[in-house]
């Protein structure tokens, strides 16, 4: 029996996650960034810190800067439109910085199949991966907020 494509990219979305885990040594610290797709009636901020709160449940660092994308409205589809913070997180693993993007889930990424595994192949080259924030988590109520000033992270994390 044949998967969907859907299945199929999942499939292959954590199988590269596997193998770029297993390809950092115990003696680093995964390190990711965050990455908001903020559509419309979506808070930015409590997406975000529902993802840096499920990172360090992992124990994962967080790097510093947020990736948070507001789409434009455009008269093309959902999901196809340029993503300027998708590409800035993945110049993050090109320079060494982040070993891979958590998301909250597939709906955050480039919508069109074709693109999503084409991001997928890309960052697996690099041994890098996309995660997905378990859905219970976006049930939970947002973290408490950081105090004024703070980059929501630790201080001494990348």
């Amino acid at each position: 029996m044949r998967q969907s494509t859907e299945a199929r990219l999942a499939n292959l979305r954590r199988g590269y996650l596997t193998s770029a885990l297993g390809a950092i040594p115990e003696t680093r610290q995964v390190r990711v960034a965050t990455y908001v797709l903020a559509g419309p009636g979506v808070d930015a901020e409590a997406v975000h810190a529902h993802l840096v709160k499920f990172a360090r449940t992992r124990n994962w660092l967080v790097h510093r800067v947020p990736y948070i994308e507001y789409p434009a409205a455009s008269i093309r589809p959902p999901g196809n439109a340029e993503r300027p913070a998708l590409e800035a997180a993945c110049q993050a693993i090109s320079r060494g910085f982040v070993h891979g993007i958590l998301t909250t889930n597939r709906q955050a990424i480039p919508a069109s199949s074709f693109a999503y595994e084409h991001l997928l192949r890309r960052l697996a080259e690099r041994l890098a991966f996309v995660a997905f924030l378990p859905s219970a988590w976006l049930q939970q109520p947002p973290p408490s907020p950081q105090p004024p000033h703070s980059t929501a992270v630790p201080e001494g994390t990348t």
